[in-house]
């Protein structure tokens, strides 16, 4: 028996130790594998650290990019600003020769009507153009002699205010 017994033994020892090979060749397949991976990994890890670089100078582009066109738009309203004053002031002025014309071109009618009206009212600018020329600088009303002729702009307005009365 102690043949059969140490066969049996030796079977049992050549099964364990093919278990055992059979059991490394998996393990020395899987470590191959896994360092495989680690190269895919590694390589993965590269490729992804160029892109974050990419990626936050793109960033720092777009912020100088926005920075610039922030700071054109400022000079562009800053530019809108002083001609929408310049424009206002023309408005303002525009507002106060159209009144000295409207009140030259009444007492133009007015002395045609009554020709001992004396003259210098007529240069005397209303009320309400005052209370809008007194924030603006004033210009002096323009006298023109009574010997010039009028022109062509006083010649249709005095036609167009002598149609309306």
């Amino acid at each position: 028996m102690s043949e059969w017994a140490a066969i049996i033994l030796d079977a049992i020892l050549i099964v364990v130790v093919g278990v055992g090979i059979f059991q490394a060749i998996r393990l020395i397949s899987q470590l191959r594998d896994l360092r495989a991976s680690r190269a895919e990994m590694e390589r993965f890890v590269r490729d992804f650290n160029n892109a974050v670089l990419r990626a936050e100078a793109g960033i720092k582009m777009l912020r100088a990019a926005a920075r610039e066109s922030g700071d054109d738009l400022e000079k562009l309203v800053q530019k809108a600003g002083m001609v929408r004053d310049e424009l206002n002031f023309i408005v303002d002025s525009a507002d106060g020769v159209a009144e000295r014309l409207s009140a030259s071109a009444s007492n133009v009618l007015q002395t045609d009507k009554k020709p001992q009206a004396p003259a210098k009212e007529a240069s005397k600018p209303t009320a309400p153009v005052e209370k809008r020329a007194a924030n603006k600088p004033a210009s002096p009303p323009a006298e023109k002699p009574d010997a010039s002729p009028p022109s062509r702009a006083e010649q249709e307005l005095l036609q167009a205010l002598q149609k309306l009365s």
